[in-house]
């Protein structure tokens, strides 16, 4: 059957909404990619009020939201360019929606420059009740990531947030938010449950839907003088540095807190540093009090980590490189603002009291490090631990690509959110890498902990063989090489055009800004490309086709379609300088029912091009990135409903062609 440009009477009705359109992935509202509006869409001039109320009004403007639609603004910042970022979150009946959230972004002169939104489906109503209560979610949580764990009872009920009785298992008390899930084309309640073992430093966000199924996980646990070594033993040796004092930007106060420290327990605004070798999740008895703020123990490598002297160097070591990294964030705008950690914001935004809480030789495993990150205002914790692969063992404390790594952890998920998953966690381990890689200005990673010169990766991040082909989505270590190798290769290509490692870790950073939650590879890329802009355009996309991750790659949660096509603005178009900026051309629109309510769309294009289906009414599109000339989608949904729709196709050169609007009913 060939659908035209009108109603078709008689047709089965194509049911489709934001969540059952992803028939073959969870269907929450999470699980869409977010939609992209630019300026020249947003019609940005006509906008009025402040910043909230002109995003609100072009998301109005587009049918995105109702009149009534509530947007909390949860975040604003001012980036080192003058530009200002703005997040939302979409509330329903005073309960927050899981998943969705808008990101705004204002250029140097105030204009609303860009919107990334995936918020429900306005039309979907009143949200249903859920099945069970508070602790029926908190139990299946627990069923589910401690059985071991003992029961705790409510103890406080705040708006729609539970809190239960503290224990000594948990490092938080447990908390359980009435959330409402968009799926499968309406609204219902359930449960977002957060627990946080003390033991094990595992921090996880789990969504409880009305019926007690699981339906989502976070894991966000990502496994004034002082002598230190700057990189690790071996690369560089123990020297004495001073600490910034007070009236630094960066850290206005110092890094240390005045009064009475000690050499085991080192405390500031933006990091405790303490040693906790019986792992009891708490500092160890204080020792070696020190009132002049000097901590210069020598450490002694040819003796275990585990005596007096070599302790003390580990926690001046793990306190000097937390507030290093601090530091250098801070300079390229991970600031109060953004979501860092810190205990006094000193009035320039975001919450306060979550500085860095790092614990030194922990007492809980070997040869490894991890980093809990829970939401801005609630400190995180670092674990690092000793590594017993030589003889004397090996300290992690004392080598900064673990440090680093770890604290990259925390980066990520305060400025994007939702890093967890095959893909996003994947660019959460390849993002922490590329902290260490660029500020030591080595392919390596862990060479000295693991006491092996190429590191613990696979590969060294020279020359690495491989690229988003090889994604496998069954290990986010081995596939987040590839993004560090491709930060890599861009490092290279920044160096010989005359930009500096520095200036790339900054349009890192600010790409963040740029970037919704739960990020897929091409996401990253595209991030980075907004922060730029001009003349480093064309060196973000060579070293990204490089890998894979050119002009219409794409990616699932198991694997990826490299396309190495650079745009046509770079000489790409698939043959070097080709400057085609004509669009593919669509034709062949067909239509065709499957069974009671799934249904199949086809077309054709004349070249190989990207193929999605835009139901603007419902604020989605469905986009399968490979290049290819027959296209074919198809959709599982509920009967009932006329939906409209365009076909639309991106070819290699990036020229984006779109037919309709088209529509399809019983």
């Amino acid at each position: 059957m060939n659908l035209q440009k009108r109603l078709l009477s008689g047709a089965a009705i194509l049911a489709v909404s934001t969540a059952a359109a992803h028939a073959q992935e969870q269907d929450i509202l999470l699980d869409t990619k977010p939609t992209v509006v630019t300026a020249e869409e947003l019609n940005a001039s006509s906008l009025r009020g402040s910043r909230a109320e002109r995003v609100r009004g072009a998301l109005r403007k587009r049918g995105d939201i109702g009149q009534d639609a509530e947007l909390v603004l949860v975040r604003e910042h001012r980036d080192g360019k003058g530009r200002v970022h703005q997040r939302f979150e979409q509330v329903v009946d005073g309960r927050r929606v899981y998943g969705a959230s808008v990101t705004a972004n204002f250029g140097e002169d105030g204009d609303l420059k860009k919107l990334r939104n995936r918020l429900r489906d306005r039309r979907n109503g009143k949200a249903r009740r859920a099945g069970i209560s508070a602790v029926d979610a908190l139990e299946i949580a627990r069923q589910r990531h401690f059985p071991a764990a003992p029961d705790v009872s409510a103890a406080s009920t705040e708006g729609f947030v539970t809190t239960f009785a503290e224990n000594d298992f948990y490092y938080q008390a447990p908390e359980v938010e009435e959330v409402v899930i968009a799926r499968r084309g309406r609204n219902v309640i359930g449960y977002e449950v957060k627990l946080w073992s003390a033991d094990s430093n595992e921090l996880f966000h789990t969504l409880i839907g009305p019926n007690g199924r699981v339906l989502n996980v976070e894991d966000r646990t990502s496994r004034d003088q002082y002598a230190i070594f700057p990189d690790h033993p071996g690369n560089s040796n123990q020297v004495v540095v001073n600490g910034p004092g007070s009236g630094n930007a960066q850290s206005p106060n110092g890094w240390l807190f005045s009064g009475t420290q000690y050499r085991n327990y080192i405390r500031g605004n933006n990091v405790s540093a303490y040693l906790d070798r019986n792992n009891n999740n708490a500092p160890d008895t204080s020792s070696g009090a020190v009132t002049n703020g000097v901590f210069t123990t020598a450490a002694s490598l040819n003796q275990d980590p585990s005596t007096t002297s070599n302790q003390y160097v580990a926690i001046q070591n793990l306190f000097y490189l937390n507030n290093r990294i601090h530091d250098i964030l801070y300079t390229h705008g991970f600031t109060e603002s953004a979501g860092n950690f810190q205990e006094n914001n000193f009035g320039k935004g975001g919450f306060g009291s979550d500085s860095v809480n790092a614990e030194a030789q922990d007492g809980g495993g070997f040869n490894n490090a991890n980093f809990a990150t829970p939401g801005d205002g609630s400190n995180p914790r670092m674990q690092m631990y000793i590594w017993n692969l030589t003889n004397p063992y090996r300290d992690g404390d004392l080598d900064s690509d673990i440090v680093y790594h770890e604290y990259g952890h925390g980066l990520t998920w305060r400025m994007i959110g939702n890093m967890s998953g095959s893909i996003s966690g994947a660019i959460g381990e390849g993002m922490a890498d590329v902290l260490s890689i660029l500020i030591n200005n080595d392919d390596r990673v862990g060479e000295y902990s693991a006491a092996n010169p190429n590191g613990i990766r696979s590969a060294r991040y020279t020359n690495y063989p491989k690229d988003i082909g090889d994604f496998t989505g069954t290990s986010v270590h081995r596939d987040g090489e590839i993004y560090a190798a491709t930060i890599w290769r861009l490092k290279a290509l920044y160096e010989a055009n005359g930009y500096t490692a520095d200036q790339l870790m900054g349009d890192l950073v600010d790409g963040m800004n740029f970037t919704a939650p739960g990020p897929d590879y091409m996401d990253m890329r595209d991030g980075i490309l907004d922060a730029v802009g001009g003349a480093k355009d064309c060196l973000v996309w060579e070293a990204f086709a490089e890998f894979g991750m050119g002009v219409g790659s794409s990616m699932g949660s198991r694997s990826a379609s490299p396309s190495y096509a650079l745009p046509s603005t770079c000489g790409g178009g698939g043959g070097g300088g080709n400057t085609d900026t004509t669009p593919p051309d669509l034709s062949n629109f067909g239509a065709r029912r499957l069974s009671s309510c799934r249904f199949r769309l086809t077309w054709n294009s004349n070249e190989p091009a990207t193929s999605q289906v835009r139901f603007p009414d419902y604020n989605y599109t469905y986009s399968d990135n490979t290049l290819k000339t027959s296209h074919s989608v198809t959709f599982n949904g509920s009967c009932g409903t006329t939906y409209s729709f365009y076909f639309e196709g991106q070819d290699a050169a990036g020229n984006l062609a779109s037919e309709g609007p088209y529509s399809y009913r019983r």
